[in-house]
């Protein structure tokens, strides 16, 4: 066989023998004869395109390999190395790619596959492993049907099908799977799968079909049967044009956008709500106050499951347990942002009032009731698109509802045009105006003062508030204070239960929220 190998800079290279050291091409020709195939077993690094004829196979059977074509080809490629072959400089493969052994991570790197290029032999790892923020990119001349991207992650195959029609010579698309839930997905979610896929494409003049395949039950958190495919579209998840096989593990789409990103959850709703508890709100910042939280008294774990609070508080159709990181309670940049505390929502159906599903969640101080990332609208799970009522309770504030004869708010997956449901200014609350407390600035809120848990407020007469404070928290003793507690007799959110001196909790019960007349009475309002 003849070798042209003219201003080489060659360490080590041996055609049908296998090369123990690193192989550099610089600037030279390098030509290798029709059908030969060269058997490297170090790493490669070259400054330009490999020859069109012979094969070129990583093969080591001791170590792994790298190679860096410096955005060059490799017109046919080959990976026979259990070990693996690591790319460290983007790649173009024009012909063909073999899989016989191991895995081809790219890492930061892309890897582009020509539109005559074919793929084979790919499987459980033997795959392009798309680790990092490198892609595989399909360059389109003609329609594509079911062209199978061959990516994976970990040692799981997860293949990407491409269907394209009406394409042109400047089309790409690419590919990147990771074995993880999308860091997209809604911060609260039941079932979902574990593996997600992003699709980015340029020069599309036509339609773009994607089928990714899922391993299962590798794959699958929760129960795959509750499965929808999503496409999240850089602002919000969408499942109404996508579908998914659980029998053949498939997700389908049609893309249309330059990126998106595609996986498979349970069916949800998305609330966004706003309210303010009386014990917490400052009329004259607009703003809750947060002494609860910069005390660090918050609870991470749903305290509406733990003693006192779960005999008050039924959970519906929620039986995983929330719970928050303590990042979620430190100091946000905007301080209408931190949280204030737990609140308990519940999923009416407005036709009957039977209560659908049940979540807790967190308030910040500006009243945004928002999901255990201490950021995100609430999510109710396999729950459909539809008109419902939504109720907002506290542990020592009265509940409030939306008026399911009035409004019915139609909830869906999409946060951005979730419509905001305000309990601080609606007109379409349940109960009317003695349903809710007016602060001074007219804004609404939620009555304090529900220290036995029973749905009413009251000072004098039978299991009234006051001394249920003082008998049971305060263990009949007035001068005594609870300090640093979170506490059902806590009932302005200072962090303190007390029964005399200054800001004490039976002086705020008898004066914010009765008004100073000691037999007045809250009485919570829900349908």
């Amino acid at each position: 066989m003849r070798k042209f190998i003219p201003f080489l800079i060659l360490y080590f290279l041996l055609l049908y023998t296998p090369a123990n050291a690193q192989l550099i091409i610089d600037s030279a020709s390098f030509q290798v004869q029709t059908g030969a195939e060269v058997d490297i077993t170090g790493d490669l690094a070259s400054a330009k395109s490999l020859p069109d004829f012979g094969k070129f196979v990583f093969k080591s059977t001791s170590d792994s390999q790298s190679v860096n074509m410096n955005g060059n080809s490799i017109p046919n490629l080959e990976i026979d190395n259990s070990h693996g072959v690591w790319l460290t400089g983007d790649l173009r493969t024009s012909n063909s790619l073999q899989f016989t052994n191991g895995k081809f991570v790219i890492g930061n790197h892309n890897f582009s596959i020509a539109g005559i290029a074919t793929v084979s032999g790919m499987g459980d790892g033997k795959f392009v492993e798309t680790n990092g923020s490198g892609k595989v990119f399909k360059e389109v001349y003609a329609d594509l049907n079911s062209f199978e991207m061959p990516v994976g992650a970990g040692s799981i195959y997860r293949p990407v099908f491409l269907t394209t029609s009406g394409s042109n010579t400047n089309e790409k698309i690419g590919v990147q799977v990771l074995d993880n839930a999308s860091t997209n997905n809604p911060p609260f979610i039941n079932n979902y799968l574990k593996s997600n896929w992003t699709i980015t494409q340029t020069g599309n003049t036509g339609t773009l079909n994607v089928v990714a395949k899922y391993s299962d039950p590798t794959d699958v958190s929760g129960t795959e049967s509750k499965l929808k495919g999503y496409l999240f579209n850089g602002t919000d998840w969408s499942s109404t044009t996508g579908s998914i096989n659980t029998s053949s593990n498939q997700i389908s789409f049609p893309i249309s956008i330059a990126s998106a990103n595609i996986t498979a959850m349970n069916q949800f709703v998305v609330a966004k709500a706003k309210v303010f508890l009386q014990g917490a709100y400052d009329a004259s910042t607009g703003l809750m106050t947060d002494k609860l939280r910069s005390s660090s008294l918050i609870p991470l774990t749903d305290p509406y499951r733990q003693s006192p609070y779960s005999s008050y508080f039924t959970e519906v159709n929620d039986a995983q347990t929330e719970t928050i990181a303590a990042s979620v309670l430190s100091d946000q940049l905007s301080q209408g942002n931190n949280i204030v505390d737990w609140v308990f929502l519940e999923l009416e159906n407005p036709s009957d009032n039977s209560v659908l599903e049940t979540r807790s969640a967190l308030v910040q101080r500006d009243g945004d009731i928002v999901d255990i990332d201490g950021k995100s609208a609430v999510t109710f799970n396999n729950i459909a698109y539809d008109n419902y009522t939504l109720i907002v309770r506290h542990r020592n504030h009265l509940g409030l509802s939306t008026d399911p004869s009035s409004y019915k708010p139609l909830l869906s997956e999409k946060q951005s045009t979730a419509p905001l449901i305000d309990f601080t200014t609606s007109n379409s609350l349940y109960g009317g105006s003695s349903a809710h407390g007016i602060a001074s600035d007219g804004k609404f809120v939620l009555w304090a003062g529900n220290a036995n848990g029973d749905g009413k407020v009251s000072y004098s007469g039978l299991n009234n508030d006051k001394d249920y404070i003082f008998l049971n928290i305060l263990n009949s003793n007035s001068g005594t204070n609870v300090t640093n507690t979170y506490s059902i007799g806590d009932l302005n959110l200072d962090g303190k239960v007390s029964y005399n001196g200054l800001s004490n909790d039976k002086d705020f019960l008898y004066n914010n929220v009765l008004n100073g007349v000691s037999n007045n009475k809250r009485t919570e309002t829900l349908p």
